[in-house]
């Protein structure tokens, strides 16, 4: 098995904890259904993480490739789902405190957004960092209008604001 493999075994545990915690928290709505109120925010937001979870795994096959991995290589390969983990375990309460969605993402959306700008600066970076790879490639053009999202969103409290933005960006 070569090196390669071993990594993206690692980093598909954790994408897969992230993928669980969303359909965890998504069974546990629907579960308790009668108490937790509905908030397409919210819903939105999930399903965002839930395929930015979906896409860091699938992109790192396009790694299959590079012979010359280091720990800091590594380390950086893992730091965008990691934080796409976190994010997918604050975006769901764990306790009956918030029975409305949308409150609850409204109380955490700086926390979400924060991690997910940090998401994005680590994804853009980490083949050029990583692999000596060219900054400015087709690839990375739809991480300019995420980043600023990110900032804005992480920003910004107006709820209108975060409405119209989520709205827009999907």
């Amino acid at each position: 098995m070569e090196l390669f493999e071993f990594l993206m075994i690692f980093l598909s545990i954790i994408v897969g904890l992230g993928v669980a915690e969303i359909l965890t928290g998504a069974a546990r709505i629907l579960r308790d259904g009668q108490q937790a109120k509905f908030s397409w925010i919210h819903s939105v937001v999930a399903a965002s993480i839930f395929v930015a979870l979906l896409q860091v795994f699938w992109e790192s096959w396009g790694l299959r490739n590079i012979d010359a991995w280091t720990f800091p290589a590594m380390l950086l390969m893992i730091g965008a789902p990691v934080l796409l983990f976190t994010i997918s375990h604050v975006l769901f309460p764990g306790d009956d405190r918030y029975a409305d969605l949308g409150e609850y993402y409204f109380a955490r959306a700086r926390l979400i957004w924060s991690l997910a700008l940090i998401t994005v600066v680590i994804s853009v970076l980490f083949r050029p960092v990583a692999f000596d790879m060219p900054l400015f490639v087709r690839d990375n053009l739809s991480s300019g209008p995420a980043l600023i999202a990110c900032l804005l969103l992480a920003t910004i409290k107006k709820r209108a604001f975060h409405y119209v933005m989520v709205r827009w960006y999907w």
